[in-house]
């Protein structure tokens, strides 16, 4: 009889700590993203869509182990600052900032979440990140373009309509990440006897009136580059682009498949298909100042035929062949 007890005794302290663990709850990771879209810019749902479904790949799946909060800047520079204390305040396990205004307002509030940031322009040149193979601190991410894809524009531009003589490039000078690709636009313009027109536009009102004083000049173009009021009001830039004429060229695809003449530049919705494993990485125990900046890998060339149409464009063949997408 002792025996039999001793025996089931045994057989109990064993079966203890399996039962234990089995009823152990699921720690569950925060993970918060700040979209520079508006809630309602379709693009920015994209976004999240393909970070999540990227993030479920590496194990991390959202409602069960991971927890994702998506806070959005749409044009608004002191919504980052918000954000950016709120994140501070919650201290999530992992944050993913899209944007210069967001990283930014996180990196001025010196907080400690380890931070991945998307699209972002010369995080060197601002001061954001110590180094691309080193960034050091507690933030790395995936930055944006390289100052000669300025040049690139312009050529893209001048191929499709060879008579442009002057190109304004409408940017917000909030954003000093972009003095080197602007200075590249500036640089590569006169080469084809073409004159630059700097337009600041901070916001809608800024940009329509910018617009409107270049349709004044001699076979005006314009270059659009990827601040966060370019894409908020990126259908206003259409509406005044097509009343005047002007032809335009854009840094991101959904530019030119919403309605914009021509898009050259990189993927922006496979920055954050990557963005995930980095941030699965870190919640499994990796430092994010270790890992290294990364740099878009995917570039494509999107040509609006219909909007060419609607201005009395004709592009030339030769663009046409080149490109990845023809939206006719």
């Amino acid at each position: 009889m002792k025996r039999r007890e001793a025996l089931a005794a045994l057989a109990g302290a064993v079966a203890w700590p399996q039962v234990a663990f089995a009823q152990q709850p699921i720690r569950v990771r925060r993970i918060t993203l700040i979209l520079a879209n508006s809630e309602d810019d379709p693009n920015g749902h994209e976004r999240l869509k393909l970070f999540r479904e990227s993030l479920r790949e590496t194990g991390w799946v959202d409602g069960q182990n991971a927890a994702i909060k998506a806070r959005w800047l749409a044009q608004n520079p002191e919504r980052a600052m918000v954000h950016a204390k709120e994140v501070a305040q919650e201290r999530p396990d992992v944050v993913v900032v899209n944007g210069t205004p967001g990283l930014s307002a996180l990196k001025q509030l010196k907080t400690t979440v380890p931070t991945v940031f998307v699209v972002v322009n010369d995080p060197v040149g601002v001061g954001l990140v110590e180094s691309l193979s080193r960034p050091g601190g507690n933030i790395t991410g995936f930055s944006t373009f390289e100052p000669e894809i300025g040049g690139k524009w312009v050529e893209t531009l001048l191929e499709a309509v060879p008579g442009i003589k002057h190109v304004g490039i409408l940017f917000d000078p909030n954003y000093t990440g972009f003095a080197r690709l602007t200075r590249a636009i500036e640089a590569t313009a006169p080469r084809f006897g073409v004159q630059t027109i700097v337009i600041e536009g901070r916001n809608g009102d800024a940009i329509e009136e910018g617009i409107t004083r270049l349709a004044g000049k001699l076979s005006p173009g314009l270059i659009v580059l990827p601040t966060v009021p370019n894409s908020v009001e990126r259908q206003r830039i259409f509406a005044v682009t097509l009343q005047h004429r002007i032809p335009a060229i854009y840094p991101f695809s959904f530019y030119a498949k919403e309605g914009g003449l021509i898009a050259y530049g990189f993927d922006n919705i496979d920055l954050f298909r990557r963005a995930a494993p980095y941030v699965a990485r870190i919640l499994n125990g990796e430092d994010a100042g270790a890992l290294p900046v990364q740099a878009p890998t995917k570039f494509e060339l999107i040509v609006n035929l219909k909007s060419a149409r609607a201005m009395g464009l004709t592009i030339p063949p030769t663009l046409l062949a080149r490109a990845d997408e023809v939206i006719e």
